[in-house]
């Protein structure tokens, strides 16, 4: 039933302002015109939110959706899946959620049949997301055509800035009631100092996501560090795959995985 009302809550404002503006403009941007190697084509959706609105990481939190893309290509063209830079924390109403403000880029990374050579052709694109502020939540659409611009600066920064596989580590979570418990394992040599990171879930419905855990060391065993949450009134059953990400305090970012 408490999930029922959430629900009910967050869609009724969406419904009832499905035909107002988006309060977000979206671009899909190459790195480079022309394709002259058997290499992926790097490119970035870039969105731009109105001022005191915002958007949705991967992991929304409550009541809130992802960016997605759905695409129209050639045969032989591929597109990989949205690639989501670091998020922020934030409120929607009462329901909390991890997503963007402002400006961001998204990674989207494309494949071009094996041989092809020369300028890129025009590529469509649908996008959908939803852009809520402090009391509603307008979902928003747009059809793109790749590529709008060409920007390699923005392209090489935007994935320069995404999360890395956090090497040489070992992340476990169990379940203990209504709280969950993660332990991080790292290397000898590993520059993360998982103590001053912010901690994000990546996998939905497994931690509340109104706390905001954060990990201690732990004397036994060594190098290992453990943090604690709340567990999500949605889950149900066995956890499953688990990542969470790391958020340095320099912004460098770094996704750990259980096995």
């Amino acid at each position: 039933m408490k999930y029922f009302l959430r629900f009910l809550a967050c869609l009724l404002p969406v419904v009832a302002n499905a035909g107002q503006k988006p309060h977000a403009t979206a671009s899909w941007i190459a790195e480079k015109a022309e394709i002259t190697a058997d290499d992926p084509i790097r490119t970035v959706i870039r969105m731009t939110v109105d001022e005191g609105w915002h958007t949705y990481w991967e992991n929304p939190g409550e009541g809130g959706l992802p960016l997605s893309i759905e695409a129209e290509l050639p045969a032989g063209w591929s597109i990989g899946k949205i690639q989501y830079p670091v998020p922020k924390r934030f409120m929607t109403g009462e329901l909390p959620g991890f997503g963007y403000e402002g400006g961001t880029l998204f990674p989207v990374t494309l494949t071009a049949p094996a041989g092809f050579r020369g300028n890129l052709p025009p590529l469509k694109a649908s996008l959908s997301w939803l852009t809520c502020n402090d009391e509603t939540c307008v979902p928003g659409e747009a059809e793109l055509t790749f590529p709008t611009e060409t920007d390699p600066g923005a392209v090489t920064a935007a994935y320069e800035k995404l999360p890395r596989a956090l090497a040489n580590s070992m992340l476990s979570v169990s379940r203990d009631g209504d709280n969950i418990f993660i332990s991080l394992t790292l290397a000898d040599n590993s520059a993360c100092n998982p103590e001053s990171c912010e901690l994000f879930p990546i996998t939905h419905n497994v931690i509340d996501p109104a706390t905001e855990p954060r990990f201690k060391k732990s004397t036994d065993p060594e190098n290992t560090w453990q943090a604690s949450a709340p567990k999500s009134e949605y889950l149900s059953g066995k956890i499953g795959k688990f990542e969470i990400l790391l958020v340095a305090p320099n912004g460098t970012a770094s996704i750990a995985t259980t096995d």
